[in-house]
């Protein structure tokens, strides 16, 4: 049967997301990492509109780069970068994608790639894939399934107006579109306009085309998703 990857909402993500920092506060030290992770996955793929394949191409060292200056923002943010195919003649490649530090409706995507930094910190890593291999490798996005299954299948059993009892979670969802689907469709459904929701992914476009790009600095690209960051910001406003 081939997975019809369902559309998650934001209650379930939420639902998911309290149950991942319960873990993270209850760990020893040397497994908040993994919760931190796994937490900045679920909400960073949901208030990004993310498909799985794309989490994998967020770098820790441009997060870093415009941290201070985004979350000292008016507009409270946080700045992912992620890798893509294309490169100008300063090497640069990276997409920035700002969202809402904590969100109106409940989400902080802030608080969990905060967390993420500081146990990465600790390990004296600030560059590199944010979701790696312990060889430092980029991570297949299947590698979030198994978990993410473990965590409906909980909701599954405790809030039947979430996920009905007969329904095969493995079977229904995926990180491959779930995640992306769930974050449009909630846009969509709070009325976020199409012309905000197709700018939030209009990196997509010009990365599967390996596009060549205007010969600007990181810094410079940051300073043009300024010129949008109220129209960029106003897709997570609404999730």
């Amino acid at each position: 049967m081939v997975k019809s990857d369902c559309a998650v909402s934001h209650a379930m993500v939420k639902e998911i997301l309290q149950c991942v920092d319960q873990d993270w506060l209850e760990c020893l030290e040397e497994e908040k990492l993994a919760f931190a992770l796994e937490g900045t996955y679920y909400v960073l793929a949901f208030s990004l509109a993310l498909k799985g394949e794309e989490l994998p191409l967020i770098e820790l060292r441009g997060i870093h780069k415009h941290w201070n200056q985004s979350v000292s923002h008016p507009k409270s943010h946080v700045v992912v970068a992620l890798l893509g195919r294309f490169k100008n003649e300063l090497g640069e490649s990276h997409h920035l994608m700002p969202v809402l530090y904590k969100m109106p409706r409940g989400l902080k995507p802030g608080k969990w790639v905060e967390r993420t930094l500081q146990s990465y910190s600790r390990l004296n890593l600030t560059s590199g894939y944010m979701f790696r291999t312990p060889e430092g490798f980029k991570m297949k996005s299947k590698v979030m399934e198994g978990k993410f299954h473990d965590r409906l299948e909980l909701i599954k059993n405790s809030r039947l107006d979430l996920i009905a009892p007969d329904l095969e979670v493995v079977e229904e969802y995926g990180v491959s579109r779930s995640f992306r689907q769930g974050g449009t469709s909630e846009a969509t459904n709070n009325g976020v306009p199409p012309l905000v929701i197709e700018l939030n992914g209009r990196w997509r476009k010009s990365n599967q085309s390996g596009a060549s790009r205007p010969n600007i600095t990181v810094r410079e690209h940051y300073t043009d998703i300024g010129l949008v960051l109220d129209q960029l910001l106003e897709f997570s406003r609404f999730l």
